[in-house]
């Protein structure tokens, strides 16, 4: 904002020159000129009537209020969905605090929704026109055409039925309705407990019998206006699910009077409609296969090869052990990551529905296993740490266990990461230890010739196999590479060399996710174009292609925008984007004709008339060690290049790819907010850290001293008012720069490490892990254990030269914070005061590592964190809670 008193000199209010002969007039205007001062209101042409912070007196509750009023009207728009004939568009209207709202648009008229109402917990299309929406107990079917709607109170879900038109609801007294298009009932079922849908044209559901004498659970299919009992257990029934092969409905049952589970498939293919009875009460109880039921809590069924066998895991949860008078810990323990939420024993069998054999994996050698796409193979690992913890998450030591001779081969030495054919051929996994990816055949494994392909080019990430086995490509910041499978040849892909690629339709089955590790199934069809996301850092744009044999289409051309979200129909070669940017509220767009035509479909934010005169620069430089880095400077709401302003620093790593981010204003979780800041006349930097062989905290320094010397000439940045922000490893970095650097006026750090060598000997238990794998193979960067070079530990450790801070130094902690305790932000605090340096910490009971979007805290922290900057950088004093403390510190 600019100054009051300039907005003032821009009224008619004009003083004038002293002279004895109006002494008396001149005291007369000046009483005028305070009065005038104390009431003036800044009009801004954002949204009416902001108050900026008044300068001279702080006067928070006017200010909270108005700034409350005038933050409420922001919002974004999210989760674009179109119509099967692309016709109509509609997106989530997202407010901070508001209710959120739905907009739907007409392509064919753009920028003018044809509908809003309030946000449902999910919306889907029921066909080209019609839209089904629901949440908060509430479901409307609306006809975009005719502007009709159907509302319906008391609901549980809704779900549409793609292929028929049709739709259900289940509501809170467990009656579902099925629906025709028109919205007619066409079936109804009663005391529904459980439900299961292909999403298509098929419902099973699950629930107590109807017939008073009976207690009994069922399963039936609804199929039009008919029912069709499957099947009838005494059992209770806790889960329902539908095959991915749409073969088997899986049935997971509670055995009575036993805390065990059972499960129970049933053949999901029933006779036609038009063979069925109107209702159908005697089930076929011969074609119901019960597997073998397992002691446990829960029960994960993942289908193989098509259905061609089932991969059946009993959980059972082992809740960590009582507190007691004394905990033991020992050092050879390796079970210390559950020592917080306890341990799980699994029972494992297969089931071959061919055969109807069913057979149960050993446990007595490995604790895990984990099914691979494979009926014969299958992952074999022990979750005990194998590796003394030096990993942030676990890695396991990989075994292939063959079901026919009952042998392990050994595969990964250290893995998590692990990726396979989706018909079980072929598997790759990314070896830790060594750094590079390990490809296998399986087949080999029968000749006994399971040797791994090692792939050492470096840099490759997410591995996806070709649906027909024949490709593996992986994504990487280098353009996309394609493996042969067949010539066992790497080569890159010809696509977007020196790039970042996304291969952003490839179909991923989870096999795997317990510990952080990641054990997948993820394949690409080759028959269809390949939809890629290429982002060119270097000159801040991103496109869409396709790639289909060797040939790229454009879909989206390069653009600065931040593409928050698509939609792509590649029949229709349509695709839709939400895309946004530092000075432009969210846009929809739809593209077509290689990416030629271009129609904007609705602007947001239209009333934010400032954004459009938002200026930013990125700057390009490079540390002294010759690292290339970017940053970002954002010039204050209403510049004026006649002035001088302050400004903001905040660190983290790199943040250059935030660049195109429209920032809504918000009491934000770790106090610090882009657009309070320049709209309070602020220019902000946000430059990049890049961490080397020096150290994380030397590093940090010298990335911010590169970045602060582009600016040195700047015309309009006072140098001398100048501020150092940080949270979380932010706050690590501005703790170390404050005890080194001279360029601050003042420091605020959040949630902050100050003792590296003692958080390197903690115990995290947010993460369950020991702290210093953070710091060896983790964020920190050190890559190194602190009894191989403890000089660069003490070289980077902020609290060994806590007496050097030159400047005040703003300290914030959540005290329930497990990730940083807040020990570390106090032990800092402690440094400051036994040195008597200028501190104030702010430490928040009930929160955490940060204070939580919306919380009383977070505004509580963001308002002061707007006094701190105004109090160092602006010279508004007169503020209680730091007055409090300068006062005595000089």
């Amino acid at each position: 904002m600019e100054d009051i008193k300039e907005q003032m000199m821009k009224t008619t209010i004009k003083l004038p020159l002293k002279t004895p002969k109006n002494i008396a007039g001149e005291i007369m205007q000046k009483l005028f000129y305070i009065v005038f001062l104390m009431s003036i209101k800044i009009t801004s042409p954002l949204f009416g009537q902001h108050s900026e912070k008044q300068i001279k007196n702080n006067s928070h509750k006017t200010d909270k209020d108005t700034l409350e009023v005038w933050m409420s009207k922001f919002y974004t728009i999210t989760n674009p969905k179109v119509s099967p004939n692309d016709r109509y568009v509609l997106v989530g209207k997202t407010y901070k605090k508001n209710n959120d709202t739905v907009l739907v648009f007409d392509t064919g008229k753009p920028d003018q929704p044809i509908h809003s109402f309030i946000k449902k917990g999910n919306t889907s299309f029921l066909s080209n026109d019609k839209l089904l929406a629901w949440g908060d107990g509430k479901a409307e079917l609306r006809d975009l055409k005719t502007s009709q709607k159907k509302t319906y109170e008391n609901v549980q879900r809704a779900e549409a039925l793609e292929n028929s038109g049709q739709y259900f609801i289940l509501d809170k007294d467990k009656t579902l309705n099925l629906y025709d298009k028109s919205g007619n009932v066409i079936n109804s079922a009663s005391c529904v407990m459980q439900y299961t849908t292909d999403k298509k044209s098929k419902i099973f559901i699950a629930g107590k019998s109807t017939k008073k004498e009976e207690k009994q659970n069922e399963v039936l299919r609804i199929v039009q206006d008919k029912q069709v009992v499957l099947y009838s257990t005494e059992n209770e029934i806790s889960k329902l699910a539908l095959a991915p092969s749409g073969k088997y409905l899986i049935v997971t049952e509670k055995v009575q009077n036993l805390d065990h589970l059972q499960v129970t498939f049933i053949p999901a293919n029933t006779p036609t409609s038009q063979s069925m009875s109107t209702n159908q009460r005697n089930p076929d109880t011969k074609r119901a296969i019960k597997c073998y039921s397992g002691k446990a809590d829960f029960v994960t069924v993942i289908e193989i090869g098509n259905g061609k066998s089932y991969f059946i895991d009993f959980d059972k949860r082992i809740p960590p052990a009582q507190k007691e008078m004394v905990e033991v810990w020992y050092g050879t323990d390796k079970n210390l990551r559950k020592k917080k939420y306890g341990t799980q024993e699994h029972e494992y069998w297969i089931w071959n529905p061919e055969n109807h054999h069913s057979e149960k994996l050993p446990t007595n050698k490995f604790s895990s296993f984990a099914s691979i796409g494979n009926d014969r193979y299958f992952l074999a690992f022990n979750t005990e740490e194998e590796f003394n913890y030096v990993n942030t998450s676990l890695v396991f030591s990989i075994y292939l266990y063959d079901i026919t001779d009952k042998s392990y081969r050994p595969l990964f030495a250290a893995s998590s990461k692990i990726t396979g054919t989706k018909d079980g051929r072929y598997i790759v996994g990314f070896e830790e230890n060594q750094r590079n990816w390990a490809l296998y055949d399986l087949t080999s494994f029968a000749k006994n010739l399971l040797i791994p392909t090692i792939i050492t080019e470096k840099g490759l990430k997410n591995p996806v196999f070709s649906s027909d086995s024949r490709f593996l490509f992986f994504e990487s910041d280098n353009g996309l590479w394609q493996f042969d499978l067949k010539s066992q040849k790497m080569s890159p892909a010809g696509i977007a060399r020196e790039k970042e690629v996304k291969i952003m339709d490839k179909k991923i089955w989870s096999a795997y996710t317990q510990y952080n590790a990641r054990f997948e199934l993820s394949t690409i069809d080759l028959q269809k174009p390949m939809l890629l996301k290429v982002r060119d850092k270097k000159n801040n744009l991103t496109s869409y292609i396709n790639w289909n044999k060797g040939k790229t289409k454009t879909l989206i051309p390069p653009t600065q925008n931040k593409i928050k979200d698509i939609q792509y129909n590649l029949d229709a070669d349509n695709i839709f984007s939400i895309e946004e940017n530092y000075n432009r509220p969210p846009i929809v767009y739809k593209y077509k004709n290689n990416g030629t035509a271009k129609t904007q479909i609705f602007k947001s934010g239209k009333e934010d008339k400032i954004i459009v005169n938002q200026k930013q620069e990125i700057l390009s430089y490079t540390n002294t060690a010759g690292t290339k880095l970017k940053g970002l400077l954002y010039y204050p709401s209403h510049f004026n290049s006649k002035k001088k302003y302050p400004m903001v620093v905040r660190i983290y790593q790199q943040q250059a790819e935030s660049s195109g981010v429209y920032s809504i204003p918000d009491y934000d979780e770790d106090g610090f907010n882009v657009r309070l800041l320049l709209e309070n006349g602020y220019f902000v930097f946000l430059p990049d850290i890049i961490y080397d062989a020096r150290g994380t905290g030397i590093a940090a320094l010298d990335c911010v001293n590169s970045g602060l010397d582009q600016l040195i000439t700047h015309p309009n940045i006072d140098r001398s008012k100048i501020g150092l922000t940080g949270h979380s490893m932010g706050g690590y970095e501005t703790n170390f720069i404050a005890t080194k650097s001279k360029q601050f006026a003042a420091y605020i750090s959040g949630a902050s490490v100050n003792n590296i060598v003692k958080f390197y000997f903690s115990y995290n238990t947010h993460f369950n892990l020991f702290d210093f794998s953070r710091f060896e193979n983790g964020q920190h960067e050190m890559n190194v254990p602190f009894s191989e070079d403890k000089e660069k530990y003490f070289k980077n450790n902020p609290i060994d030269d806590v007496e050097k801070v030159s400047a005040p130094m703003l300290l914030w902690a959540g005290l329930k914070d497990e990730n940083v305790t807040p020990d570390q932000t106090m032990a800092f605090y402690t440094g400051l005061l036994r040195n008597r340096k200028p501190v104030i910490a702010l430490l928040y009971p009930d929160k955490e590592h940060d204070l939580g979007r919306g919380s009383k805290e977070s505004e509580d922290l963001n308002l002061k964190t707007l006094d701190w900057w105004g109090y160092f950088l602006k010279d508004e004093k007169n503020v209680p809670w730091i007055d409090k403390e300068m006062r005595k510190s000089h």
